[in-house]
């Protein structure tokens, strides 16, 4: 009995409800739903990945495959009522075609027997590109020497900077005062008239040249005391902001801190390859990348409060769906 090319698509309509994480009936045969399963910790040092497996349920769940198949016939162009009769039939003859037994198999994605369902190594990977082998996880060490001692330096350049402006700043000196007694006029003096208009006039050029020196002598000594103060006063200091996790080099991950896990890969080159596409989209995300034993551990976000990373998991599980949290020993 030939098929006809919408019986062939059957098995790709029950994978793709199925990578979406959906349930999917079938109808006189069951249910097969999409399930995740969390990270596991085997050993010390050893941590199974999270997965998504797909199980068989006697129960009706999720959305018939008869509408599925009469959906894709509406958009096509067939009416509602024709597409639902040609659905039932295109089923009925899938149906018979894959099943022999208690065994029905669902090209593509995998083989329901004795209601037991394996899933197809391809299909299996398209749900899990990650795999399902175990990560080795190193220990986390403490905080790197270097670090610290870098911070120390900070500290102590800042301590002398202060100490060495707050000792060197010139004290502020009132301004010296204007001598006014050159101004003032001299005494009577007894004599000739020569006498008495020679000496006001001389007296006046005194006086004109020693306010001059005296407003001289403030200027220079008040842009000395500027100058001084200028170059004490160290520059200020912008803040300093936590190391990040770079691409290029994987950090190691702190003792304790919860980290989201965006994917778990064999080489750097893989890793730094998921933390651009994931700076590429709409809403730009930055990603770490850490060392995950001998692999290399891809995180969007990481905090000290694991609530945290499973809100930012929910807030993006849209476009990044399969995202876990991992926590650092």
């Amino acid at each position: 009995m030939s098929s006809n090319p919408l019986e062939e698509q059957v098995g790709r309509i029950v994978g793709n409800v199925l990578a979406a994480d959906g349930a999917i009936y079938l109808p006189e045969v069951g249910s097969l739903c999409a399930e995740r399963r969390k990270a596991r910790q085997l050993t010390r040092n050893t941590v199974r990945p999270p997965y998504r497996e797909v199980v068989f349920s006697s129960q009706q769940r999720g959305v018939s495959l008869v509408e599925e198949i009469a959906r894709v016939l509406e958009t096509s162009g067939m009416a509602a009522a024709e597409a639902a009769s040609t659905a039932r039939e295109v089923y009925a003859r899938w149906l018979g075609r894959s099943r022999e037994g208690d065994t029905l198999t669902v090209s593509g994605v995998g083989v329901l027997r004795f209601k037991q369902f394996t899933l197809d190594e391809a299909f299996d990977r398209r749900l899990n590109p990650q795999g399902h082998a175990p990560v080795k996880v190193r220990p986390a060490g403490r905080p790197d020497w270097v670090i610290w001692l870098g911070a120390v330096a900070i500290v102590a350049a800042a301590g002398i900077g202060i100490y060495s402006y707050l000792t060197t700043r010139p004290a502020q000196q009132p301004a010296p005062a204007v001598a006014l007694s050159q101004t003032t006029a001299p005494e009577s003096v007894a004599g000739s008239d020569s006498a008495t208009l020679a000496q006001p006039l001389q007296n006046a050029d005194i006086a004109a040249d020693g306010k001059m020196q005296a407003v001289s002598s403030t200027a220079e000594e008040t842009a000395s005391a500027q100058a001084s103060a200028a170059a004490v006063q160290p520059a200020p200091e912008s803040p300093a902001r936590p190391a990040a996790a770079s691409v290029d080099e994987p950090a190691k991950m702190t003792s304790k801190r919860s980290y989201v896990v965006l994917g778990v890969f064999s080489t750097p080159e893989n890793a730094a390859r998921a933390a651009r596409d994931a700076a590429s989209g709409d809403v730009a995300i930055t990603c770490g990348v850490y060392r995950f034993g001998a692999k290399y551990l891809v995180s969007p976000f990481e905090s000290d409060d694991p609530e945290a990373c499973t809100l930012f998991i929910r807030a993006h599980a849209g476009r990044f769906p399969g995202m876990w949290t991992y926590t650092a020993r």
